[in-house]
């Protein structure tokens, strides 16, 4: 449904943040109805995908009025475990969190921010202050550390909720600010008194109405906004912080009461918008590394202690394991699929898995915890969730755990040469119907590539700014990734779920894995076929072909990005190059296809904003306009310049090495073993 686009730019210009996508709009099945909370599945409707995600279900005698009450009644701290903070400290968290609370006793408590530009950082920071003091007095009784985390509640109940953290100047200050003071306020409630407790009250109080106003950017509009458009991936995040403060402050007033009817319901409808119950999380691996540690691995505990709703029970929450094990696993040099994936954040990765193990454990969720490091002791997500004692845990990976997985809900496929190897070869693969929009590329049908915790086959550019020139002309587009374009960089639609791509075609064998991929879609009309078929051979070798036509006749351009420069081979320099990263090796061979020339540069269309190392972006085109175009293409970690035979006429090829013949044609792709003929017996061996 399109709904009011020449609205939709005009307010993203006047707002260049991540803006909804209001083309989509969501379905529900068994929706969220009131007074009755029965809810077993909702339908997500985007590009003509539907996605049916299985929620947990919240028996029909439960209605809003009863999970209120559940938590209105509860005695504070409601929505914290006190008694279960005093376990053992395996990891040292509460050691550090002491340390940390030793040092704040001489710090000048800070004042407002004077602008709300980057106001969400101070926010955050004080909220965090104030929340793992209130925690280590709920471990410890300290008086002394009552006294601080009191010190701290009420200097930050004193700043304008008008201000420069307010919800409407700055939406993630509001909600920082807004979560600590009514975390504070529940777990230390007895320790106010009744007049701090007003106090702290009246600055939350205009917080929550900014929140669930219809007014600013991303007003809620009582969770209206996000029944008509669930990806506004801000107003998402902010729903499960109104729900949680709401829960905490239940039973202090209508406003309260009000919030919590119309936010909890809706954020216990599903885990995420942005994927299905197998676990994924189509605006890529950053994003979710700073959102799920500091939102819902936070919230569902909370909303568990209160009202009983386990989130974590959700078959999202159980396979998200997978998502983070398969495509961010231990050793991986960067990131994936998305804006700011570029980057290695190693930490915020291992606070993630300490976080998710200690509240999900699994015989693979242990083993990606034991295989990272220790990550952020003070993370609240990580610091409040139930400790493990990972000494214990296997450092092997469990047996039978297959090496390839395909997750059908974000259209995003992984195969390993060995996941329980930190030195292992990785091909990923993505055409998801997620398109381009938000933090996702206009990338359907590109790979990326590591190997020994190196980059080889990157997706290239740098994450500036969100929504930065560079974002806009160079990052965020196909000619960026190892995908397809035409005519000088053409490629796939930008900004917009439409520009969708399919995965139809997945096998995992302990041998090899295979992916097909339909992104004709994607290019938004100007292709009539972009079918994108990937053999991977374990270890070292990946078969790419694709399949191409377009009513126009095109230049076709096969794009190939590295971090350092490519050399060409002298002896087929048009055809064959090589990428050299710090001693680990790529190949890459055109076997067959249209005549091509090959060219490398290390210049982006628009640069940057700051300095960034270089990186070099090859592109093999076509010498002669065509209106179809096949593509074999040959990669190889290593270099090992394996023999093959190449075979096939029209839109098939079969292309034989390393024992297989691997079978293409435009919609999928089949490998077979190369029969092992019987050796001839000659002359005096023949029986007699």
């Amino acid at each position: 449904v399109v709904v009011a686009e020449q609205d939709e730019r005009r307010r993203r210009q006047l707002h260049p943040h991540e803006f909804d996508d209001r083309r989509q709009k969501i379905i529900t099945g068994s929706r969220v109805t009131f007074p009755r909370l029965i809810f077993t599945f909702c339908m997500i409707v985007f590009g003509g995908n539907v996605v049916a995600q299985t929620l947990i279900t919240i028996p029909s005698t439960v209605s809003t009025l009863d999970l209120l009450t559940r938590a209105s009644t509860k005695l504070h701290p409601r929505t914290i475990d006190a008694a279960a903070l005093k376990g053992t400290d395996y990891d040292g968290r509460w050691t550090l969190i002491q340390n940390k609370v030793t040092l704040q006793y001489a710090e000048i408590l800070p004042t407002e921010p004077i602008s709300a530009i980057g106001s969400q950082t101070v926010s955050l920071n004080e909220s965090d202050k104030i929340l793992w003091t209130s925690a280590l007095w709920l471990r410890t009784g300290s008086p002394v550390v009552l006294a601080e985390a009191k010190r701290r509640t009420l200097n930050l109940a004193s700043w304008s909720p008008s201000g420069t953290t307010s919800y409407t100047q700055n939406d993630q200050a509001g909600r920082y600010v807004a979560r600590g003071l009514a975390l504070a306020y529940d777990w230390l409630y007895g320790q106010f008194t009744p007049t701090e407790r007003a106090l702290i009250l009246s600055a939350i109080s205009p917080r929550v109405d900014q929140i669930l106003s219809n007014s600013g950017t991303y007003g809620l509009n009582n969770g209206l906004v996000l029944d008509a458009w669930p990806y506004n991936s801000h107003g998402w995040n902010t729903l499960g912080f109104a729900a949680v403060i709401c829960t905490a402050l239940s039973g202090e007033g209508a406003v309260y009461d009000q919030c919590f009817a119309n936010t909890v319901p809706r954020y216990l409808s599903r885990a995420t918008p942005w994927g299905g119950n197998d676990g994924g999380f189509a605006n890529g691996t950053s994003y979710a590394g700073y959102g799920f540690p500091w939102g819902e691995f936070l919230h569902w505990g909370m909303l568990n202690q209160a009202i009983g709703v386990n989130m974590w029970q959700t078959l999202w929450a159980q396979n998200y394991i997978n998502y983070i094990a398969y495509f961010l696993p231990p050793g991986a040099p960067s990131g994936l699929f998305g804006d700011d994936t570029e980057n290695k954040y190693a930490t915020v990765w291992a606070t993630q898995a300490r976080g998710y193990s200690g509240n999900n454990p699994s015989p693979l969720a242990n083993w990606y915890t034991k295989n990272l490091t220790i990550g952020i002791l003070e993370q609240l997500g990580r610091l409040l969730a139930p400790q493990q004692d990972v000494s214990v845990i296997p450092t092997a990976l469990p047996s039978g755990t297959p090496h390839g997985i395909h997750i059908p809900s974000i259209g995003w496929v992984a195969m390993h040469s060995d996941l329980g190897n930190p030195l292992r070869n990785s091909v990923y693969f993505k055409s998801s119907p997620y398109g381009s929009f938000n933090h996702s590329h206009a990338d359907q049908n590109s790979f990326v590539i590591h190997a020994g915790g190196k980059s080889l086959a990157i997706d290239s550019g740098y994450y500036d700014s969100y929504g930065s020139p560079h974002w806009k002309a160079w990052y965020k587009a196909t000619r960026a990734h190892n995908a397809i374009t035409f005519d000088g960089g053409q490629g796939q639609m930008y900004e917009t779920m439409a520009a969708k791509g399919k995965i139809t075609q997945f096998g995992n064998t302990t041998a090899h894995d295979l992916v097909t991929g339909d992104a004709t879609v994607a290019y938004g009309g100007t292709l009539t076929k972009a079918v994108r078929s990937m053999v991977y051979l374990r270890p070292n070798t990946l078969v790419v072909f694709d399949s191409l036509a377009s009513a126009t006749p095109r230049t076709w351009e096969w794009n190939i990005h590295s971090l350092s420069q490519m050399t060409p081979d002298p002896l087929n320099p048009s055809r064959n190059i090589k990428i050299n990263q710090g001693g680990t090796l790529l190949c890459v061979r055109q076997v067959t296809g249209p005549s091509v020339a090959f060219n490398q540069t290390n210049l982006f269309t628009v640069a940057p904003t700051g300095t960034y190392p270089a990186q070099w972006h090859g592109t093999f085109s076509s010498l002669v306009k065509s209106t179809t175009a096949l593509f074999v293409t040959v990669l190889e970690v290593g270099c090992g310049n394996t023999p093959l035979t190449v075979v096939g006429t029209g839109d098939s090829r079969t292309v034989t090495m390393l024992g297989k013949n691997l079978s293409f044609n435009v919609n999928a792709v089949t490998v077979s073993t190369v029969p092992v003929s019987a050796p001839k017996i000659t002359g005096a061996s023949q029986k007699k």
